[in-house]
């Protein structure tokens, strides 16, 4: 049976961080889960927050998630995926990715 888990969103002196919703995680930190797991995201900033798969490039996980919102839909996990939020401003793209979700 699909586990269900939640990645927290957060802003601090401008800084945007994500943060496994799990008991002793800290931002930053990958989130480990099962192949078939549910995964969303709580994003608790002021903004707009766009979610982009980095590695592998290409992989749909969620809807743009406004401010103080719940992802929608739903991401079910298939492989291990690094991402990153979409910057509005000129910067490029992280690399490596911002976080990941690894199956374990």
């Amino acid at each position: 049976m699909a586990s269900s888990w939640s990645i927290t969103i957060n802003q601090h002196d401008g800084a945007i961080t994500f943060k496994p919703d799990v008991p002793g995680a800290t931002a930053g930190q990958p989130l480990g889960v099962n192949s078939g797991d549910n995964v969303t995201w709580n994003n608790r900033t002021n903004q707009e927050i766009t979610l982009k798969s980095i590695q592998p490039e290409g992989v749909f996980l969620c809807d743009p998630i406004p401010a103080g919102d719940v992802s929608n839909p739903i991401f079910n996990v298939t492989q291990t995926v690094g991402y990153s939020w979409v910057r509005q401003s000129a910067a490029p793209t992280p690399d490596p990715p911002d976080a990941w979700i690894v199956v374990v």
